[in-house]
């Protein structure tokens, strides 16, 4: 008896041909759909995290404020000098406005600022400290001998005072190289995230 083998065989190949076929077919749906899903994944976490779940926006430590030139010409040293501007020198300047008689927590916003400044390592050349004597009171010549790269100025007219946060208040004012008070803080921020926010903000 005679047996047809390419009957066979032809019967045997067609399966296998149908398989791949379809296996090709699925590998290229995965593809077009690994394609969409990375056009589109970035979409919709884009979406999620704007409407549904905002990531927490962290604050900063200090109050910013709307930029208002500081007028120098309102402003002296304890020897009558006139305050020089910061674009002469072009460093940042951190003003402390408090009264003269320095109690516990006016000389611990004192400390903070000597602080803050010579955390800056290499930048410390950057910053100069100033003390706005808000009184007629002359601050403790031991206390100006602990910060000896501390300047005291003094304000001809209370809007000074104002703008520097009133002569009741003690603040810890900060005007960049322009000239500009752009940040106040209280006298007694968060020293490590004070020290962090000051360094970076020199840095422009």
């Amino acid at each position: 008896m005679t047996i047809d083998r390419n009957t066979d065989n032809a019967s045997d190949g067609n399966p296998g041909g149908e398989a791949a076929a379809a296996s090709g077919q699925r590998k290229g749906r995965l593809i077009i759909l690994a394609i969409v899903a990375i056009g589109i994944l970035p979409l919709l976490a884009a979406l999620y995290f704007r409407y549904v779940s905002p990531p927490e926006v962290k604050a900063t430590v200090g109050q910013p404020l709307d930029p208002a030139p500081l007028p120098f010409a309102l402003l002296q040293r304890a020897d009558g000098v006139a305050m020089e501007h910061p674009e002469v020198s072009g460093k940042w300047m951190v003003i402390f406005a408090a009264p003269g008689g320095c109690d516990e927590r006016c000389q611990h916003a004192l400390y903070l600022t000597r602080q803050a400044r010579t955390a800056q390592g290499r930048n410390v050349a950057r910053i100069d400290r100033y003390w706005l004597v808000t009184d007629a009171i002359t601050p403790a010549a031991s206390l100006m001998a602990a910060h000896p790269d501390l300047v005291l100025i003094k304000a001809t007219d209370v809007k000074v005072l104002q703008l520097l946060g009133g002569g009741d208040g003690r603040h810890i004012n900060l005007v960049d190289r322009r000239g500009l008070l752009v940040f106040r803080y209280a006298d007694d921020p968060e020293p490590k995230a004070f020290i962090r926010e000051l360094g970076k903000l020199i840095k422009f």
